[in-house]
């Protein structure tokens, strides 16, 4: 596998021709410009992304600026990143892309209805099309929760991360919209078109930037173990539109019968073993961040409602957020570090339930800040309760 070279002088070089051709409104002066630095574009390769001006960490553009002109410079460099493709034979890869060419597939279903005077008259069966794009949702979280949370530790910035992050999040709030569209009647067929257009281009974008950029750079700074780990990680969640029994691959992971070691405290001891047990048996979830913002621990019951892997300890907890949602937790942790706030609470409708999600700041005997816990809990039942039932009723 060739192996990807950094090259300063070429990232400097492209930097420069990002610059002018933004600045660039006349078609045959960006030909020219193209032209100017043909060389390195065609040299780029899919590390050099990450090391660019526009994405870097310390980058001065908003993610809604980056968005704006990602796709235009995937296509300028697409011809130079597309001779390094992935011929590592980990599975990991294998499975990735075979999902998303699920994906595409599934979204192919609409070209036949895709036409003015037609696309009107189908509405039953373009809605039940478009209701299964929510299946989407879980490979994008396997990217949240697994591969970003990996690429965190090893990628030279992590901006693209964020950027493709927030596109999933494009893509979701597109679905609900185009999905009243088609229920509503009074739905211009031409402005139907266009929406469901975007969607189709923003599906294929996201998928292309992992396929070209993304994995190859992911196969080439994951060592294997850490490719184990992620794969079995994978599985756990599951692969949209597949049923394929997957093997996992035998690791050194933990096993609770070997934890003897006593957890012992003022109010009680039990065994490694029990606590564990007892913790993943708690009717709600529930998230442990440290002083220093680092995911320290999560309960792993049966019926989480955000997902969680292990590839989440030890990240940072404002990557475990969207990025237009991450100055609403820095705030709340800012308020708990200040000793403004103890606790945050707020409720939301989620899959027909509603939960009630808690942050409540973790304090030692002295008063200091240790960190903030997480809780989140289904009490739709408890919404109902109405008057009282004793024990044995």
């Amino acid at each position: 596998m060739e192996v990807f070279k950094y090259n300063a002088s070429r990232v400097n070089r492209i930097n420069s021709f990002m610059k002018e051709l933004l600045d660039i409104k006349d078609t045959f002066e960006k030909v020219s410009v193209y032209k100017k630095y043909e060389k390195d574009i065609l040299e780029l390769n899919p590390i050099d992304i990450f090391y660019l001006d526009f994405y870097r960490d310390d980058t001065s553009l908003s993610i809604s600026e980056i968005k704006d002109s990602a796709n235009r410079f995937v296509n300028v460099f697409h011809k130079g990143i597309t001779k390094f493709r992935i011929n590592n034979p980990h599975p990991i890869f294998k499975e990735l892309l075979s999902e998303s060419k699920r994906i595409e597939n599934h979204l192919a279903k609409i070209k036949p209805l895709y036409q003015r005077g037609l696309i009107l008259n189908n509405r039953e069966e373009l809605l039940k099309i478009f209701e299964r794009c929510f299946d989407f949702k879980l490979k994008f979280e396997k990217f949240q929760n697994i591969i970003f949370s990996e690429m965190e530790k090893v990628a030279p910035s992590k901006k693209p991360l964020e950027v493709l992050w927030e596109l999933h999040d494009d893509s979701e709030t597109l679905l609900k919209h185009i999905i009243s569209m088609i229920k509503d009647d009074f739905t211009e067929e031409d402005e139907l078109i266009k929406v469901i257009g975007n969607y189709h281009y923003l599906i294929f974008g996201i998928n292309q930037k992992e396929e070209i950029i993304l994995l190859p750079v992911m196969s080439q700074l994951l060592e294997v173990d850490v490719l184990d780990k992620m794969y079995n990680e994978c599985i756990n969640l599951g692969f949209v539109f597949s049923n394929k029994k997957l093997e996992r691959i035998e690791n050194k992971e933990n096993n609770l019968n070997s934890l003897d070691n006593k957890f012992v405290s003022k109010t009680g001891q039990m065994s490694i073993k029990q606590l564990i047990l007892m913790l993943n048996h708690l009717p709600f979830d529930i998230t442990y961040v440290d002083e220093f913002d680092k995911v320290l621990y999560y309960n792993d019951s049966k019926k989480r409602h955000f997902p969680r892997t292990p590839a989440v300890i030890g990240r940072l907890v404002k990557n475990c957020h969207p990025p237009k949602s991450v100055h609403i937790v820095e705030g709340i942790i800012e308020d708990f570090k200040n000793n403004i706030k103890d606790y945050e609470d707020f409720w939301i409708n989620f899959k027909g339930d509603t939960l009630y999600i808690a942050y409540y700041a973790v304090r030692d005997e002295d008063g200091n800040y240790k960190g903030v816990l997480e809780v989140s809990q289904n009490i739709t039942k408890f919404k109902e309760l109405e008057g009282e039932k004793r024990l044995r009723d």
